[in-house]
């Protein structure tokens, strides 16, 4: 699919996807995308700009030849902003700042200069420097270089002890369940703490309130409802939900998905529930059952999967599957999009 196609199947499109996009256009973005030269991000980067959602910054490549591709799109050329990682004078300040903030960690000046050179270290180094709004990248990467380029230069938001990820489930049309869920975490740590497990919950709160515009309703997830199976996972959960309430969400646990999202369900297991019947976020013990859960609503469920969002970062870097489809890089550039918003937002609040 060209970006012209591209362009054409998204315009098309309606449903929540398309929404998003279009509240992303409302405030273009500076994006990053490191990985230039995949025809994929090439094309998103046509799409994105055709859409008015973003001013794409692409890393990787001679710019010449990154010109000649955007024009063979029907793209003007002069619409984006072509770097060469290799030769971009911004690496040197890029490469400093990283030095000052990873010298503890033993790193030394010329490793960083190397680094710096690195489309992906490059571009989240612009990110941390305010020099573009977001970066997405991982088309052509594994998310731990992803991971380990946003943590070098982005580094945690305020409050939150791990970066998570997250997927939003858009469910399809007629479905019994019309919101939006967020699954977490579904994406990066296998066995969180107790501590981890409260930093993922405040971190997908502030997910999908960037990304859906409301504060969300959190069920810590488990085997047991209210104290139906006496367990040690189980009053974890419970103490994961305490603990969120005590940082001012909406919070309840420990709950079995059931009567976290069927009002029947929770009618009749827990009635006092807050969160019963009602759950926006599905906050998982592990990774293992995110990641089964998540699979299983998109694959057996028909929700369509956005993400893995990257979460609790002080800037917006977000991963992509290396299987993505430029359509993806869409999507996920709009969910950066509000990122960035909603950083401007508690910015100004």
């Amino acid at each position: 699919m060209t970006g012209p196609e591209l362009l054409e199947m998204l315009r098309e499109e309606s449903g929540f996807t398309a929404q998003l996009r279009q509240r992303a256009a409302q405030d273009p973005m500076r994006l990053v995308l490191p990985e230039g030269e995949d025809p994929r991000v090439l094309d998103a980067a046509v799409a994105l700009h055709a859409l008015g959602m973003a001013r794409p910054v692409l890393l990787m490549g001679a710019p010449a030849r990154l010109r000649r591709r955007l024009a063979e799109q029907g793209a003007d050329p002069e619409a984006f902003t072509l770097i060469d990682a290799a030769q971009d004078p911004r690496a040197d300040a890029v490469a400093a700042r990283l030095f000052e903030r990873r010298r503890a960690k033993g790193l030394t000046q010329g490793e960083a200069k190397v680094l710096a050179r690195e489309p992906l270290q490059l571009g989240a180094g612009l990110v941390a420097a305010g020099e573009a709004d977001a970066m997405v990248g991982g088309a052509a990467h594994p998310t731990a270089d992803v991971l380990r380029a946003a943590l070098f230069h982005v580094g945690l938001a305020p409050g939150v002890t791990v970066v998570s990820g997250s997927f939003l489930m858009v469910p399809p049309p007629g479905h019994g369940i019309e919101r939006p869920l967020l699954f977490a975490d579904s994406a990066v740590v296998p066995q969180p703490d107790d501590d981890q497990l409260v930093s993922i919950g405040v971190a997908s709160a502030a997910t999908y309130r960037a990304v859906v515009g409301r504060q969300p309703r959190i069920a810590c997830l488990s085997f047991s409802t209210k104290g139906s199976a006496d367990h040690p996972a189980a009053r974890r959960m419970a103490e994961v939900a305490r603990r969120l309430r005590a940082r001012g969400l909406v919070a309840d646990g420990e709950l079995q998905l059931d009567a976290a999202l069927v009002p029947s369900v929770a009618a009749g297991k827990c009635p006092d529930s807050p969160v019963g019947g009602f759950a926006e976020v599905l906050l998982f013990p592990d990774l293992g059952a995110a990641n089964i859960g998540y699979k299983l609503a998109q694959r057996l469920g028909g929700f369509a999967a956005l993400g893995p969002i990257l979460q609790g970062l002080a800037r917006p870097v977000f991963d992509l599957s290396r299987g993505c489809k430029a359509a993806d890089i869409v999507n996920t550039a709009a969910i950066a999009a509000l990122f960035c918003r909603a950083g401007e937002e508690s910015g100004r609040a």
